[in-house]
Formats: structure tokens, sequence, C-alpha cells
């Protein structure tokens, strides 16, 4: 699917909306695209940058960005290109991948449930403790008690 750009003017409704993927302002003289599942806004840079799709976690809004008019594309520079001799560092990266904050937030949460289940199981040992041995309250069935002293013998 052909997607045409919009160029952003001063009576632009998106005007001073943030780009979905670079976070930047969208300013008057800006083309940009919009996605056509969310309506997410994106700078024509970025969504090609993010291999042309929507940089919304989920999405699945994608297209190509039809050419521009010859006469445009030599009236203004690409916004990609740099000018000055150094090209710029930032990389930008698809929002389909996973990295190291979606993997450290899974590490996380698997501790947090180990975390979980230990201490768990760990108040109702003592409050088990307590119950029979320090309160003398025989809250288990006598057969239960003894196949438990058995297990733990053989443990």
């Amino acid at each position: 699917m052909a997607l045409k750009p919009v160029r952003v003017d001063k009576q632009s409704p998106f005007m001073g909306e943030d780009c979905a993927l670079c976070k930047q302002p969208l300013a008057p003289g800006d083309e940009i695209i919009i996605c056509p599942e969310d309506a997410a806004r994106h700078h024509v840079h970025c969504w090609r940058a993010n291999r042309n799709k929507c940089s919304a976690y989920g999405c699945l809004g994608r297209g190509e960005v039809e050419a521009p008019p010859p006469e445009r594309e030599q009236r203004r520079p690409s916004l990609t290109t740099s000018t000055t001799s150094e090209q710029s560092r930032v990389k930008t990266m698809p929002s389909s991948s996973f990295h190291c904050a979606q993997s450290c937030l899974v590490i996380a949460i698997a501790v947090a449930i180990i975390f979980f289940a230990v201490g768990c199981f760990g108040l109702w040992a003592i409050a088990d403790y307590i119950m029979l041995e320090i309160l003398g309250w025989q809250y288990r069935d006598p057969l239960v008690n003894e196949a438990l002293r058995w297990f733990l013998t053989l443990v």
C-alpha cells in the first residue's frame, strides 16, 4: 500500500505533536506519514528508517511512501542526510525487535515470581511450625503428620 506524505503547516492540527519514533515535535514544513492502522504520526524519514512500518508497539500499520514530485525533492533537502561531514550516530531500532529493556523486564518478573513462591512457602512453613510445635494445635490429621515425618526422614 502506498502512503501519501502530508505536509505540516502553521494551521495543521498536527502542529506541535511528537513523532511516534523520534519524539521530536512536528514543525511547519515537515512531511509526515499517518499510520493507516492507529493514526500515529511519523516524520517521513522516521517511517522509512523503521522499514516503512509504524513504530507503535503491536501496531501492524505499514506501507511504502509515495515518491514526491521531483521539484519538491530539489527545493527541500532530505532530513536524513547530514549537512555536516559527520554522520549521525543515532540508530533507530524497529519496534518489533526484542532488546535489553524487554529482556530485563522478563527476567525481573521471573525473579519476582520465584521470590513470591518461596516467600509463600516460607510463611506457610513458619505458621505450620508455630501451630503444631509451639501452640500444640493438631490441625492436621495425625496420619498426615506421621506420613510427613516419615517423608522428612527420607529427605
